[in-house]
């Protein structure tokens, strides 16, 4: 009897594992912006929230906020029996403390970090041209600050918070991934990462979860 009972509880601690599948989870730094953008990508993949792709904000926008939500998420996931095949972190790297102790820490925890340096908005003016120059703070203007300032003056009707961000930069985007691509070599071989993005990384990825979810 005693054993009946013990296998009981076994049970209710330890979930049944689903069937193994591809589901991402992606926590962002923006609670609009950066959420607004990958939920586009991901409708326009044809990816199901939920089953196939999770996109979260973080409880908080420095790195170390993000990953440590990211982490939670995670093992709540797992404990579930639906757990993630892969988790992506998004974050900017602006002026943020602890922003190499969250790469590592996430690393550590089998997660991807996805940078931008200084900010998103980089990745959204490669849609329209080129940078190379990097960007720093000056006064009382962060880096970030002179990123969007360029955004604005390459396409006047960016805001923070557009809703169809994606959809209305998808027709660029083939000249921002080969931008950010030629970026980031560049930065590898210079030794600084400022400016650049990973945001085509990402997107990579869950063109490649589409595909592993069709062939199923």
């Amino acid at each position: 009897m005693a054993s009946k009972a013990k296998s009981r509880r076994q049970q209710r601690r330890h979930p049944p594992t689903l069937e193994p599948r591809g589901r991402m989870l992606i926590v962002v730094e923006g609670a609009k912006t950066e959420k607004f953008y990958f939920e586009g990508a991901r409708q326009a993949l044809g990816l199901q929230h939920g089953q196939a792709i999770v996109v979260k904000p973080g409880q908080g926008t420095n790195p170390k906020n993000i990953v440590e939500t990211a982490i939670r998420l995670k093992n709540e996931a797992a404990r579930e029996g639906n757990a993630f095949s892969a988790v992506y972190c998004v974050f900017d790297r602006d002026q943020h403390p602890y922003y190499e102790d969250s790469i590592s820490r996430a690393r550590d925890r089998k997660m991807e970090s996805i940078k931008s340096v200084p900010c998103f908005e980089y990745w959204v003016l490669l849609h329209f041209r080129d940078h190379t120059a990097p960007y720093a703070g000056m006064g009382n203007q962060s880096a970030c600050d002179h990123c969007r300032h360029d955004v604005q003056a390459a396409w006047p009707e960016y805001r923070k918070n557009h809703q169809h961000l994606y959809t209305e930069l998808c027709p660029r985007l083939a000249d921002a991934r080969q931008r950010a691509k030629q970026r980031l070599a560049a930065a590898k071989a210079e030794g600084s990462d400022n400016p650049s993005t990973e945001i085509h990384h990402l997107l990579d990825a869950m063109q490649a979860l589409r595909q592993f979810r069709q062939a199923r």
